[in-house]
């Protein structure tokens, strides 16, 4: 270094050396304000859906804030982590999300060529010689180490997208229980729902008991969050979507539709049985309740007659002739009635021959 450059260089130091001595009084009131400021720093606003917590010097106080001011030391000495306890959060579980295509969609269409196609038409398919018609391609099969699922109690593979709700209730426990909560909450929640429904079986899940299923997955994910002091609270878990592997959901189909025309066939040929058996029944019971009827009518009329009879013989008992002639009586009076024109014969004459017309009442 030469003597004109540390010449330059010490004029350098005056010349600032005076101008500090000039700003000394400016710069104090400067660097009090500057020092008041950092200080007001310190105090800190709490929102009201929000609760926070304190790092002093790196080390979270248990002390939990609700909403309002906070008075601490500025930064680095305080530090304020704030919690959204008003917030419900939500995480996707997709871990055993549908994926790939359908085996054996009815509805994806053979690719055969023009020759082929000719072959299938004209051809039996019990020719030997004839070509085989070559079959749908298969689709993707299910990798048990990429695409997750879970067991039904029928032995059912069974997928699903789900989500886990959860609210913080106690920020000094869910700041002190881990760095990932998420991923902890989400592996409860699979094993909450592989319990619930590994206990059903698969139809039972996919209709009736998929509300039951949710709730009560919720309530045990609930239980060990609480055993794990995770400082949460399980709201619920929401089922958007829940069916069998994609790759069999055709098959799937077949057998849900095959139950349900068993079914309807059932519940018509019973209702069949019920209303036609309930009908003959009835036509059974007005036959019955005639032949009853017409029954009681005849047998009241034999024990009429019987008993009309039963006296008249003991009449003829005590006088015959007067009974006969009665009974002659009545008969000739019952015939005359019934005729217009009647001819007196007297006794001991030839007997004439007679034509008896009805009365026109008896004619009808």
């Amino acid at each position: 270094m030469t003597t004109r450059s540390i010449r330059k260089q010490g004029r350098a130091v005056e010349a600032l050396l005076i101008l500090l001595k000039h700003l000394t009084a400016h710069a104090r009131w400067l660097f009090a304000a500057l020092l008041l400021f950092y200080a007001l720093s310190g105090v800190r606003s709490v929102r009201s859906n929000e609760q926070a917590l304190l790092l002093r010097f790196g080390k979270i106080q248990p002390e939990i804030h609700g909403p309002g001011l906070l008075i601490g030391m500025p930064d680095p000495f305080d530090r304020l982590v704030r919690f959204e306890t008003g917030r419900e959060f939500s995480i996707p579980l997709n871990g055993w999300a549908t994926g790939g295509v359908k085996i054996s969609d009815p509805e994806t269409a053979l690719e055969l060529n023009d020759e082929q196609l000719t072959r299938a038409i004209q051809k039996s398919p019990n020719d030997p010689d004839s070509e085989a018609v070559p079959e749908k391609p298969a689709g993707s099969t299910l990798d048990p180490v990429v695409d997750g699922y879970t067991l039904t109690a029928d032995f059912n593979i069974i997928q699903g997208r789900f989500v886990l709700r959860y609210r913080i209730n106690d920020p000094f426990l869910y700041a002190t229980a881990g760095d990932d909560i998420d991923t902890l909450l989400s592996r409860l929640a699979y094993r909450a729902l592989s319990s619930q429904i590994g206990t059903r079986n698969i139809d039972s899940s996919l209709t009736a008991d998929r509300r039951e299923l949710a709730a009560r997955a919720a309530d045990s994910t609930r239980i060990l969050a609480g055993e794990l002091n995770l400082g949460v609270s399980i709201t619920a878990i929401d089922i958007i979507e829940l069916a069998p592997p994609s790759q069999v959901v055709a098959a799937f189909e077949d057998v849900s539709n095959a139950r349900q025309f068993a079914k309807t066939i059932y519940e018509n040929s019973r209702q069949y049985h019920d209303e036609t058996l309930e009908k003959y029944r009835g036509e059974a019971a007005a036959i019955t309740y005639r032949a009853e009827g017409h029954a009681a009518k005849l047998t009241s009329t034999a024990a009429g007659e019987s008993a009309a009879f039963q006296e008249m013989l003991v009449e003829h008992r005590r006088s015959p002739a007067l009974v006969s002639q009665r009974l002659l009586s009545e008969t000739l009076s019952t015939v005359l009635g019934g005729v217009q024109s009647r001819t007196l014969v007297p006794a001991g004459q030839a007997r004439p021959s007679l034509m008896i017309e009805p009365a026109p009442e008896f004619s009808r």
